[in-house]
């Protein structure tokens, strides 16, 4: 009885997998409509070559032997007259960076004479009045602020543009205690409203 019903259960399976041509038609088909041209209009095309040179300029990007390093700019390049870091002439991100890495290493640009520029902002806490001037990068997404102080005695709301009016900053740059807490200023600072 079981030689039987072992006989009959591999006749079976033979059977079942015997004939494919039905499963042969429908890859067969799928094959075929893998094949089908796809026409593009020649601005479709135009747009589909460009698509292609950005993603293999990024692609060449990604697979550089080198990884993306902070961006530190050559000061002799960055000299304008008196100042010794000029960081108008820097485009949003570069700025953003730059900023980043000044408040991360202030020892490094103490006591140099630094130009900026970004939008004018204002708070007072606990008395204190605090006076800054903020860059974003390009996204608009993230700021970076640094807090100037003037040397003259100006007095705010008068003597000051409104908050978030574009200005450009030069002095001092300058790092203090405040508690554990350490910050980054310019100190002596004048400002001017931005072109």
């Amino acid at each position: 009885m079981k030689k039987t019903a072992l006989i009959l259960i591999a006749a079976l399976m033979l059977t079942g997998c015997g004939d494919t041509s039905n499963v042969d038609k429908i890859i067969e088909e799928k094959e075929k409509s893998k094949e089908t041209e796809v026409s593009l209009s020649p601005a479709d095309e135009v747009i589909a070559a460009e698509a292609e040179k950005a993603v293999s300029r990024q692609q060449e990007m990604l697979t550089t032997s080198q990884p993306p390093t902070a961006f530190i700019p050559d000061e002799n390049e960055l000299k304008n007259g008196d100042i010794d870091l000029d960081l108008t002439e820097l485009n949003a991100n570069m700025l953003y960076a730059e900023v980043f890495q000044i408040t991360g290493d202030p020892e490094k640009y103490q006591g140099k004479t630094i130009r900026t520029s970004g939008t004018f902002n204002y708070m007072m806490d606990d008395g204190t009045e605090y006076f800054a001037v903020f860059m974003a990068d390009a996204a608009a997404c993230c700021q970076q602020g640094l807090e100037f102080r003037t040397a003259d005695d100006l007095k705010y709301p008068d003597d000051y543009p409104e908050i978030g009016t574009p200005i450009v900053v030069t002095g001092t740059f300058n790092s203090y205690q405040e508690g554990v807490y350490t910050y980054c200023e310019i100190k002596d600072a004048t400002f001017e409203l931005a072109e």
